[in-house]
């Protein structure tokens, strides 16, 4: 009597598991992302128990974050064709793996050198987590809901920095600094395992590929010549130094020098620098969604960057330059920061419309590659800026004063002041390609 049942519920199991796989598939790239996020920003939480773990002076906290852009910043050029011909699981794996091998170096050693050998895998592994996401996306979802995908990947990887900052922060009180210095791997151990059981590859027709929303090309020499023509696309260079100094309140500031910031030159507890870097975060969030929003609504893409670069240079300023003690002041300052810098997505909109379809992927290699130029080139620099102003000498984070932070993060207002000069100068695409 039951028999005739099982037989259609069979059918219909299946097809439920095939309307949610794509999904499943889609977050696991998600959390690969959200776990590359945090392996970026961790270290700004443990600045002062690094530098004593290795002897180092405070400009040497720079190279420590700024390592892992090093292997990042050039990786985005070539991963895309990487993930085409290994496919997204192998990628993701592949990255991972990387990534925690790198943790367990950085985590495990007291030689300054060794650690930034650990920074560069990890920088290395974690290349691969926002290109396969969104390559992932453009395989196994609709394309009506790939800005929405994209914004979910860029928002998951905020709130897994959120959570970082805080965690760690409660972590090392709690338990101490060397537990925390290993939670990123065990972290990692988590998420291979859900890309092990989850993550698959899709081979999708050539119709499919043709109206996906973002292509790259099939071979590195394709690449190369690709590169080379949009390397010589004036717009092409604009757009991406636009999106590295947009990005310099999360690159330089949120990532690296918040947290030592917020407790040397204000002199927050722990707990408060690290909700003070959360707040601009979450402001970031929140304004990245409704800006992207806005821009497609009112068919610009320009308006938007101006008006982020001409707040987030106020603003920026605000809490670098005005001695402000107050952590609730400073935390809505730190979130209205947040909010400016929210139309920053839209540099990956004008990279792919300024360029022709068929090399769509390659340019937004390209753009992204400029804007982790960025914080490779300018973390260290603010190190290397606090440390002539002591001359060079060794000294503890505790001894640099609010004069000293404001000159060496002068770098963030001045570049956003730069942006809104040069994105004058780019052409309005209004969604379109050229």
């Amino acid at each position: 009597m039951n028999t005739p049942t099982l037989a259609v519920s069979t059918p219909s199991s299946k097809r439920n598991w095939q309307n949610i796989l794509p999904w499943v598939v889609f977050l696991t790239g998600m959390l690969y992302y959200c776990f590359a996020y945090l392996l970026r920003v961790y270290p700004s939480v443990m600045e002062g128990h690094l530098l004593s773990r290795f002897d180092a002076p405070v400009r040497d906290f720079g190279f420590i974050t700024g390592f892992y852009y090093l292997a990042y910043a050039p990786m985005q050029l070539f991963v895309g064709v990487t993930v085409d011909r290994i496919g997204a699981r192998q990628s993701l794996l592949r990255g991972c793996l990387i990534a925690c091998l790198g943790v367990f170096i950085f985590a495990s050693t007291r030689s300054f050198e060794i650690a930034l050998a650990g920074r560069f895998l990890i920088g290395l592994g974690a290349a691969f987590a926002y290109v396969t996401a969104l390559k992932i996306a453009t395989l196994w979802l609709p394309r009506r809901f790939f800005a929405t995908a994209t914004g979910f990947v860029t928002g998951g990887g905020m709130i897994a920095a959120i959570f970082t900052d805080n965690y760690l922060t409660h972590l090392i009180h709690n338990s101490g600094f060397h537990r925390a210095l290993y939670f990123p791997l065990y972290a990692g151990v988590f998420v291979f395992l859900c890309i092990f059981l989850m993550a698959r590859n899709k081979k999708n027709t050539p119709e499919e590929i043709k109206h996906s929303n973002i292509a790259y090309t099939g071979s590195y020499r394709q690449l190369l010549l690709q590169l080379w023509g949009i390397a010589k696309m004036p717009q092409m260079w604009l757009i991406g130094i636009v999106g590295a100094l947009l990005y310099l309140p999360s690159s330089v500031f949120v990532d690296a020098w918040a947290i030592p910031f917020l407790k040397t030159a204000r002199h927050f507890t722990s707990a408060e620098a690290a909700v003070g870097a959360s707040v601009t975060l979450a402001g970031w969030i929140i304004s990245s969604f409704v800006t992207g929003y806005l821009s497609d609504r009112l068919h610009t893409r320009k308006i938007p960057l101006l008006i982020a670069a001409v707040g987030a240079a106020f603003i920026s300023s605000a809490i670098i330059f005005i001695p402000i003690s107050q952590p609730s002041t400073m935390y809505i300052l730190l979130f209205l920061l947040g909010v400016c810098c929210g139309p920053h997505p839209l540099c990956f909109a004008l990279s792919k419309e300024n360029c022709p379809v068929e090399i769509s992927g390659t340019a937004v290699s390209f753009a992204n590659f400029l804007i982790m130029l960025g914080g490779m080139l300018l973390q260290p620099a603010v190190g290397e800026f606090l440390s002539m102003l002591k001359h060079g000498a060794k000294i503890m984070p505790t001894a640099y004063t609010n004069v000293d932070f404001a000159i060496a993060l002068s770098i963030i207002p001045i570049g956003l002041i730069v942006a809104f000069f040069l994105v004058l100068r780019i052409k309005e695409t209004y969604g379109r390609h050229n």
